[in-house]
């Protein structure tokens, strides 16, 4: 399997704000072995040449790689931001909406070589081993591994579960059982997307929920967006919630496992 680690970050103008991003990446550097494995960090083209080479010199033996996502069109579109957003979900940006996209609809574009990747966002402090858990998937057959799962709030997934029953009623006339929405934390995740390309149906639903604007008009997020994926797509067995897990998530001032 090829695989990466990878994190969506912010550029700064402020040097000092790319601490917590530079914490991240030396904690990876402590709990990785295959220091050859890519570590690819998306940004919007506002990460500048001084400021990356600063963070590069922080971790020199980490692999770490700069995309920037906006310079092929195929995330942060700026027709998504016309699409007329519900009330209660106003005060959240149209970066957070982009971010939410980028991590359930977008970011395939930029993994085309890739077999496996971890995602580990800019706030998260791993303390586990990287190379086991690629290992496990491979091992395993797991389609994702990730720390914890958790509930999510219905203002944020308005109309997100009867979507998904009406998908596989057109697309398979089948009818599943409804749910709250949930899913795993995918602050920190593991994706087998080998096995998840190999999903025609898959497919389908992530082009369906595309074109529905929910991310954009309901801010529907990733994580119950990959709950209803591992739920309705996947038996139980093909994905796992590992103690094994460890990290500090900063933005929410809690350890994880």
């Amino acid at each position: 399997m090829k695989t990466a680690i990878v994190v969506l970050t912010r550029g700064y103008s402020d040097v000092k704000k790319y601490e917590e991003l530079i914490k991240r990446n030396e904690c990876i550097f402590h709990c990785l072995k295959d220091k050859t494995m890519d570590i690819l960090i998306f940004h919007e083209g506002n990460i500048v040449e001084t400021h990356a080479t600063l963070i590069l010199s922080k971790t020199p033996h980490l692999n770490l790689k700069f995309i920037n996502i906006n310079d092929k069109n195929k995330a942060f579109l700026k027709s998504k931001e016309q699409v007329p957003v519900h009330p209660e979900v106003s005060f959240f940006g149209i970066g957070y909406r982009h971010m939410c996209s980028f991590w359930f609809v977008n970011f395939w574009n930029y993994l085309e070589e890739y077999d496996a990747i971890l995602r580990i966002d800019e706030d998260c402090f791993i303390k586990f081993d990287i190379d086991q858990v690629f290992d496990k998937m491979k091992r395993d057959s797991k389609v994702a591994i990730y720390g914890n799962w958790s509930d999510d709030d219905a203002f944020v997934t308005k109309e997100m579960n009867s979507f998904t029953a009406i998908f596989f009623k057109k697309i398979l006339n089948k009818n599943i059982p409804l749910r709250r929405p949930s899913g795993p934390y995918t602050n920190v995740i593991a994706l087998n997307l080998e096995e998840l390309r190999k999903n025609e149906l898959l497919k389908k639903y992530i082009e369906y929920v595309d074109r529905s604007n929910g991310i954009y008009m309901y801010r529907w997020g990733d994580l119950p967006l990959w709950g209803e994926v591992l739920t309705y797509f996947y038996d139980k067995g093909m994905h796992s919630n590992s103690t094994e897990l460890k990290y500090y998530h900063g933005s929410h001032n809690v350890e994880v496992n």
